[in-house]
């Protein structure tokens, strides 16, 4: 068998294969295929808007991914803002963070965020339930005690309350029940309406409140009465498509948090549609440089009604719902989708070069380079990776006159490289300047490839060569970028991950293509096109002589 039917098999084989998976797992899944796994699912938008001034940064929240609720898919879009994922090493203080794009001016702005989730989950699916500071870890000592108020009169006022509550009651339990009771029958229900949250002194003083402030005067009461307690930042997916953020209360009582509502009227748990997004009394819109700010959430469902009737689960269904990589944590999430698109990047790559023949800085440097874009959605990233390969560039043929052997001199000229941009981030900062912003996402390593690799090139076929070879690379770069920015593309590869086999057929059925490049054709079209005369040749001899 010839190595080129070996291919084709293969490749065949590898499309069949993919094909199948994608069928069998639609069949099982249905429209689960978006967002499983099922009817605890729902779809929820953070909608936040403002007028931004200077270096205008904003922080929202997101829901925390532990226990009982996981996050399967989030999502962040702005025109005039750019969002930077969570940290990961910080599962139980999730937040995004929103700084200008580059070149945006002072003005309006509205920023989306997105999210999917299922709720009353059976089993922990987030490092967050093993990390070191779990929702159900045991306070430490003095921790959820202090009561904070704006004057003397007022934390006096509270504790009076606090103690006259609680009278002749010994048992930690029943004094919270007897404190709970006093806030939500006591206490009047309010809506939010916006503004400066309203505070416990204000809350007992006015003998109403919203779900905030009630829950801020429950936490104060509890405290008072040496019972650690906490304010949990959350909503209530079934109570309205249109919400604010909502608020209730935990107290440590008999080894685990105990859970309160003085707005809905639950003691001892809440129900599992209750979200959490934060165990403190954090607002879901802040910053600095901004005016104007509100924001509103959209609620929705997300599984189909047939799920949300309750319809019987194959072992099939079971199995793909196990395996589906929306099952994983937010941030492993992000890491999976990476490693997705990069074969994707790569087989771009292999056409530009192999089918188009357009010449690149190394093989899978425009991949990187491409993907790096992707998360830019904006010019001053290409600047500033032209500008660090130029600077390099000088700094290599400074470099040459000292005729360093290739490791340390490439090892050199990555530390000068680094010395550059940390001198960049410093006077950036100083002149508030955005591009420092970008800098981060570039892989520096590759960088310094590329820098080796067009000295080299000019070395060899001059400058025009090089730089040629420089805008292949940044147009196969920008390309992979705007592909892989297709929401289209990435949904589809994260939920169908099967779709690799055919990615790796056509790399396969590319890496046997020996026949001409287009740009070949197009440099010998001429000869193409050149049609054979019957003219006799100088070394033939004339036929019939």
């Amino acid at each position: 068998m010839s190595r080129t039917t070996l291919c084709l098999l293969t490749a065949a084989a590898l499309a069949v294969a993919s094909v199948s998976v994608m069928i069998v797992r639609y069949q099982a899944l249905g429209g689960e295929v978006q967002a499983p796994p099922g009817p605890g699912t729902w779809k929820v938008t953070l909608v936040v808007q403002g007028y931004a001034e200077g270096d205008a940064r904003l922080q929202t929240v997101m829901p925390l991914d532990f226990g009982r609720q996981h996050v399967l898919r989030e999502s962040c879009q702005s025109a005039e803002l750019l969002a930077k994922p969570p940290e990961a090493r910080h599962p139980e203080r999730r937040q995004v963070l929103w700084v200008k794009r580059g070149g945006a001016g002072d003005g309006p702005f509205r920023a989306h965020y997105e999210f999917t989730c299922t709720i009353d989950m059976h089993r922990p699916t987030s490092p967050l339930f093993h990390s070191t500071n779990p929702p159900d870890i045991a306070p430490g000592a003095g921790e959820y005690l202090d009561v904070t108020t704006r004057t003397p009169a007022d934390f006096d006022a509270l504790s009076s309350v606090a103690r006259r509550l609680t009278a002749g009651v010994e048992q930690p339990r029943d004094q919270a029940e007897a404190l709970f009771h006093h806030v939500d029958r006591e206490i009047a229900n309010e809506p939010s309406i916006g503004g400066p949250p309203e505070s416990a002194a204000e809350c007992l003083k006015h003998e109403s409140g919203d779900s905030g402030a009630k829950s801020r005067l429950l936490t104060a009461f509890l405290r008072h009465r040496g019972i650690p307690a906490r304010i949990v930042t959350g909503l209530t997916l079934t109570k309205g498509t249109e919400q604010q953020a909502h608020y209730w209360v935990e107290a440590w009582i008999n080894d685990h948090w105990l859970a309160m509502c003085p707005f809905h009227h639950h003691f001892g748990k809440v129900p599992p549609t209750y979200l959490v997004f934060s165990h403190d009394d954090v607002p879901v819109a802040r910053g600095r440089h901004l005016r104007d700010l509100d924001y509103a959430f959209l609620v929705q469902r997300a599984a189909p009604e047939s799920l949300q009737e309750g319809s019987e689960s194959s072992p099939l269904r079971r199995f793909f719902l196990t395996i589906s990589l929306f099952m994983l944590q937010p941030a492993e999430q992000r890491l999976v989708e990476f490693l997705l698109l990069l074969p994707i990047a790569a087989l771009i790559v292999c056409i530009y070069r192999n089918l188009i023949g357009l010449g690149s800085f190394g093989t899978f440097a425009p991949a990187l380079v491409g993907l790096a874009f992707r998360d830019l959605h904006s010019l001053p990233g290409l600047a500033l990776f032209v500008s660090i390969v130029l600077i390099g560039w000088i700094m290599r043929r400074v470099l040459d006159k000292y005729h360093l052997l290739q490791v340390p001199r490439t090892a050199f000229l990555l530390s000068l490289l680094m010395i550059v941009l940390v001198t960049a981030i410093v006077g950036a900062n100083l002149k508030d300047w955005p591009a420092t912003r970008y800098i981060s996402v570039f892989p520096m390593v590759i960088l310094t490839g590329m820098v080796e690799r067009f000295w080299t090139l000019e070395t060899e076929d001059g400058a025009a060569a090089s730089f040629k070879t420089l805008l292949s690379t940044l147009w196969i770069a920008a390309s992979i970028a705007l592909f892989l920015s297709l929401h289209a593309v990435v949904t589809h590869v994260f939920r169908f991950p099967e779709t690799l086999g055919l990615v790796m057929a056509a790399q396969l059925l590319i890496g046997r293509y020996t026949g001409y490049r287009l740009s070949e054709l197009f440099r010998f079209r001429d000869f193409l096109h050149h049609q054979p005369t019957a003219d006799i040749l100088p070394w033939e001899e004339p036929q019939g002589m």
